[in-house]
């Protein structure tokens, strides 16, 4: 597990935050006289969540704001898995049985010479309070919302303690309307703006649907997919608009952060030094099971052709997004090699009684 209080953030981040990409507004100090009202509430959201479940711990709320901070603006020189080592020993084997001993210790203080407490001392409470806060920044950071770590420390603090300037209602109020309205406002305008500077460029031409397409190998026509249940062998990238990769079918297409994630979960996959070594199957599937841009885009092209397709969201995922990286009304930039296709062949059609049918196993959608 990446984040050991995945669930308290999700808790904090209202089930939306990961729904939203724009890197260019980026993270910032932060201005303390000027109210950033996303980043208090979302502070404060943060802050209550962590009060209702962890109100009994008493971190050092300095210490911890330090280690957000850090971690948001990448100085901090605890790694994450550092971070999560330290959480772990912390609250899976010594939170406990502590607790545990001061309740006894309140049903019953004879048999204890000193009250037991959370923290064995002063060192053991700043370590933990540091690797939560670095804990939390790492996960706002790949949120990629545009946060004020000023607003964003201080409205957890406020909240975690008790005296939040925004109550927790108007903060969820805020959040909400946040989420499902502006947020999915603001992405489909940057999306517009970002298709209509993609249109002029040139070669690009555009369908009737409002897909935008440049042909940057036309391959073997005669052979290009007709129907939408022929399947295709490709290879792909997948971008959003600022450029970050966030699917490639080929492993040194990736981005850094992927290829990391890769040598971590599977380390038998690369040589002594650190060199991928499996070779990058092209995937197979049906052009029904993508996205209505993809399956516009690759018939445009035959095998052994290769194409850059600018999909609008409507063609994408829409107004719900996709996963951790594609926000609602994300427009995406795929550049596709097709190497094969395989006609669909109807149920009712004769095959020769010595050609072999094989049935492709579709992967995930797009």
């Amino acid at each position: 597990m990446k984040r050991l209080f995945s669930a308290v953030l999700a808790l904090a981040c209202v089930a939306m935050a990961t729904s939203c990409s724009d890197k260019k507004e980026g993270i910032t100090q932060g201005d303390p006289n000027k109210l950033d009202s996303l980043s208090y509430c979302f502070g404060a959201n943060i802050g209550s969540s962590l009060k209702m479940q962890l109100g009994d711990v008493p971190f050092d709320m300095e210490v911890l704001k330090k280690g957000v901070t850090e971690s948001m603006t990448k100085t901090t020189k605890q790694t994450e898995e550092e971070a999560v080592e330290i959480l772990q020993e912390f609250f899976a084997m010594s939170l406990g049985e502590r607790r545990q001993a001061i309740q006894a210790y309140k049903a019953d203080s004879t048999s204890y010479q000193t009250a037991p407490q959370i923290f064995e001392n002063d060192t053991e409470r700043e370590t933990v309070s540091y690797a939560f806060g670095n804990n939390i920044g790492s996960g706002l950071v790949s949120s990629k919302l545009p946060f004020q770590i000023f607003w964003l420390n201080k409205g957890l603090r406020d909240a975690f303690e008790g005296n939040a300037e925004i109550a927790q209602e108007e903060v969820m109020k805020y959040l909400q309307n946040y989420f499902t309205v502006v947020r999915p406002r603001e992405a489909a305008e940057r999306s517009e703006k970002w298709l209509k500077k993609i249109g002029r460029q040139w070669g690009v031409k555009k369908t009737e649907s409002g897909l935008l397409y440049k042909v940057v190998e036309q391959g073997d026509m005669s052979k290009a997919a007709k129907n939408d249940e022929d399947i295709v062998e490709v290879h792909y990238v997948g971008k959003l608009q600022d450029g970050t990769v966030f699917d490639a079918s080929r492993f040194e297409d990736r981005s850094e952060e992927q290829k990391e994630m890769i040598r971590k979960a599977r380390p038998d996959l690369f040589d002594e030094n650190g060199r991928f070594t499996e070779k990058d199957e092209p995937v197979k599937f049906p052009l029904n099971r993508v996205i209505k841009g993809w399956g516009e885009g690759v018939i445009l092209v035959g095998p052994g052709g290769v194409i850059k397709l600018y999909i609008p969201a409507e063609l994408a995922y829409g107004e719900r997004g996709a996963g951790r990286d594609i926000g609602p009304n994300e427009a995406l930039e795929f550049e596709v090699a097709v190497i094969s296709v395989e006609p669909y062949i109807p149920l009712d059609t004769e095959v020769p009684g010595d050609a072999p049918v094989e049935e492709a196993a579709a992967p995930e959608a797009k």
